[in-house]
């Protein structure tokens, strides 16, 4: 039991350190190997020594190969993929699959629909089948700012390293299998049979039946479970030990009235826990309570006596980051294995001694992931978590079956799912949400060892980590620091200020997306998730930011102020600024949805604000079009910056005449790099030294524009653009030098694809 549990750990430790580029873990590793060691355990060192070999290996050649992945540069290609019913996902005009290449391996796939016959072929599909496509392969892109959603890790976990973009689809052709292969493509069948039965099932029923049974989350899922995962209890409807347990429990009932032996029994779940595995998705968390009840059955059949479930538990980790290397540097990982581990460990028979372990344990893993958590977490935990395992699950498989043939009982579960959703919203709507900040590897590995250190002696440590909870979050809340920093917003503009200690925090437009009305028949009710949602505000709470001081709104384009309802319902905000004679335009007024809704401020040249900021343009009230921008200058760090909102070259000029001693070192060049602005003789004359281009990659109006991009060449400005290099930040204060950062770094994938001319400097 020890040797297996201290190599597991040694192990998790090393992917820590190799896969997740997370230095402190190296130190770590030594200081458990010296545990190991003063063990005087010659069978534990030498199995644990040989397991860091062995995965190490393995661990760097998986780098190896993402990283040669992730370098390789888009291109056209012909595929023949074999692709299982239920990997295919259809949303509104767009559809996305996993298949399998011999050449390429497993591709995850995008394509548009182009007909309502496509749409239904691809509905009826029933089993496996070969597609034959043409499209681009590219690496998965990454993330282009803090805190987004990291798909290349995310699908790497999955063994997916590649994307293909489909322009084509040859032919599409049912291509069964047989002997072992075939049973495998049965247990798809049956699992894509069930998804589309349960469309027939209400709407909370079937939300519950394909989340919690098969693993499968409908494109509203984060939508419909926000209360709960404000709540911090999303992690109920990850697969997991709890589903295993009930199924096994429930399936031992059954085989047992049937008169079966307990040798046969087990036979019989052995059998039955990989079929569950495959019906379930594969979630990691699901992967590891199948090995762990599995190993525990194999024990008995062989050893005729119960396996440690702490050995359970090691095996499945070993196991797990030998299929998944990066099973714990994500958030389902670590949850299922650090709870499951705290369980096996529990000293108390106390719901609420093992409820407030629970949390401690958790608590710094729930912060790296959102950089937020509410004070009901931990009762309502105490108060969900039995309802949800002897109540809402059976009350999900019977509506899931029962209710399949019989309305009143579907109608009748959907009711009680339905009541716990609305209970779960209406307590999420209280005050109770604490926006902490994200901690900084260092810092998170810091406060989990001292959660750690505190489950064991409490009297002793608990005060130790309330002290460096504190110290934390004056940290994350108060930065040396302040910065300006272009967020990736696409084809938009948003770019954040931050003044040291954040003593002020202000936003340049928020960004937006011109929605194109689109068929009936591509409409699927799929709610659109605006960028300031999910890359904005995401990254603010990271930072511990609550609220913004101003939002400067440069003009009535939608790339540039679509997204202020949305930031608005988000996050306070005290002071909207606008140029003059925007306030009152009936687009601007229907985007302020909050209630009540910030002051408005029309601003003309000349006025200064509070964050350092002065307008030089408009001169005069207008309707808000690109010539009516409202354009600021603010000196950061020693160095004056121009925000230019989409201003023509004609204002460029009036500037110029109405500030003749204007000096200008960073400039967010105006329209997105359009020929219609960087106006060549007036940017001499300013002396700009950096330009920025805030634009969306592969965008369909072709910016920037050749001739300003000449022009920038010509004038030997070093230009940045998020298009490029993903967010670009500018930091300074602190008594420190001001520097330059980008996200994307040079290499990337992007820096590829999107223009040829590239003249950034990092």
């Amino acid at each position: 039991m020890r040797t297996a549990f201290f190599a597991a750990v040694a192990t998790g430790l090393l992917s820590s350190w190799l896969v997740g580029h997370q230095w402190v873990a190296a130190g770590l590793l030594g200081l458990w190997l010296a545990r190991i060691v003063a063990l005087k355990s010659r069978q534990c060192l030498i199995v644990t020594v040989l397991l860091l070999i062995g995965l190490g290996s393995w661990f760097h050649w998986q780098n190896q190969r993402f990283e040669r992945i992730s370098r390789e540069s888009p291109r056209q290609v012909h595929v023949q993929l074999g692709v299982q019913p239920d990997a295919v996902t259809l949303r509104g005009g767009q559809f996305q699959l996993t298949g399998r290449s011999l050449r390429y391996g497993k591709l995850r796939v995008l394509g548009r629909l182009t007909t309502v016959g496509q749409k239904r072929q691809l509905n009826q599909l029933r089993g496996r089948s070969r597609w034959l496509v043409q499209g681009t392969l590219s690496p998965i892109p990454p993330p282009t700012n803090p805190g987004q959603f990291d798909a290349p890790s995310y699908y790497r976990s999955q063994r997916i390293y590649r994307q293909l973009q489909i322009e084509r689809i040859q032919a599409v052709t049912a291509a069964p299998r047989g002997g072992l292969l075939g049973w495998l493509d049965a247990i798809h069948q049956v699992r894509q049979s069930f998804f589309r039965q349960t469309q027939r099932l209400p709407a909370t029923l079937r939300l519950y039946a394909t989340s919690l049974l098969i693993g499968l989350r409908p494109a509203d899922f984060q939508q419909r479970m926000a209360g709960i995962q404000r709540l911090g209890l999303l992690y109920l409807f990850s697969l997991s030990g709890m589903h295993v347990l009930l199924f096994i429990k429930a399936l031992r009932w059954g085989l047992i009235r049937c008169r079966l032996s307990a040798q046969t029994v087990d036979l019989w779940l052995l059998v039955s826990l990989p079929v569950y595995l495959i019906l379930g998705g594969g979630a990691d968390s699901l992967r590891r309570a199948v090995i762990t009840v599995a190993l525990m059955i194999m024990s008995r059949l062989v050893t005729k006596r119960p396996q440690s479930a702490l050995v359970g538990w090691s095996v499945a980790l070993l196991m797990g980051l030998a299929v998944n290397p990066l099973v714990l540097l994500q958030l389902g990982g670590q949850l299922s294995y650090g709870l499951a581990l705290l369980l096996m460990l529990r000293t108390t028979p106390s719901v609420w001694g093992l409820a407030w372990r629970i949390q401690l344990l958790s608590l710094p893993v729930l912060l790296t992931a959102t950089g937020q958590w509410h004070v009901l977490t931990l009762l309502l935990s105490l108060l969900v978590a039995p309802v949800f395992s002897w109540g809402l699950l059976p009350v999900t498989v019977i509506g899931a079956s029962w209710g399949l043939f019989n309305p009143v009982v579907a109608a009748g579960c959907d009711r009680l799912l339905a009541g716990f959703q609305a209970l779960v919203a209406a307590v999420a709507s209280w005050p109770g949400t604490l926006i902490f900040g994200q901690p900084p590897v260092l810092m998170a590995w810091g406060l989990a060892l001292l959660s750690l250190a505190a489950l064991k002696t409490p009297r002793r440590w608990l005060k130790w980590l309330v002290v460096a909870y504190a110290v934390s979050w004056l940290i994350i809340r108060f930065p040396l620091r302040g910065a300006v920093q272009f967020i990736d917003i696409g084809q938009g503009d948003s770019i954040l200020i931050r003044q040291p200690f954040n003593r002020r925090v202000s936003l340049i437009d928020t960004g937006g997306r011109l929605t194109i009305p689109r068929p009936t028949w591509q409409r699927d009710g799929t709610p659109f998730r605006p960028r300031v949602a999910t890359v904005t505000v995401n990254y603010l709470h990271r930072l511990g930011i609550t609220h913004l001081d101003t939002v400067y709104l440069s003009h009535k384009d939608v790339d540039h102020i679509g997204d202020l309802g949305a930031l608005l319902q988000l996050m306070p905000v005290r002071r909207l600024v606008v140029p003059a004679g925007m306030a009152g335009l009936p687009k601007f007024r229907r985007l302020l949805t909050s209630h009540p809704a910030p002051p408005v401020l029309e601003a003309v040249a000349g006025m200064q604000f509070d964050d350092g900021l002065t307008a030089v343009h408009p001169f005069h009230r207008g309707r808000a079009e690109n010539q009516d921008s409202l354009v600021l200058t603010g000196r950061f760090g020693g160095q004056r910056f121009l925000f230019t909102g989409d201003l023509d070259r004609a204002g460029e000029r009036a500037i110029t005449s109405r500030y003749p001693a204007l000096r200008v070192d960073v400039l967010k060049l105006g329209h997105h790099g359009s020929k219609t602005a960087s106006d060549p003789q007036t940017l001499n004359r300013w002396g700009v030294r950096y330009g920025i281009l805030s634009v969306g990659r592969h965008n369909r109006y072709g910016h920037p524009n050749l001739e300003t991009l000449t022009t920038l060449r010509s004038l030997n400005v070093h230009t940045y653009s998020t298009a490029l290099q993903g967010m670009v930040t500018y930091w300074f204060g602190a008594g420190r030098a001001a520097a330059w950062q980008t996200f994307l770094k040079e290499g990337n994938y992007y820096q590829r694809t999107t223009s040829p001319n590239n003249h950034s400097q990092g």
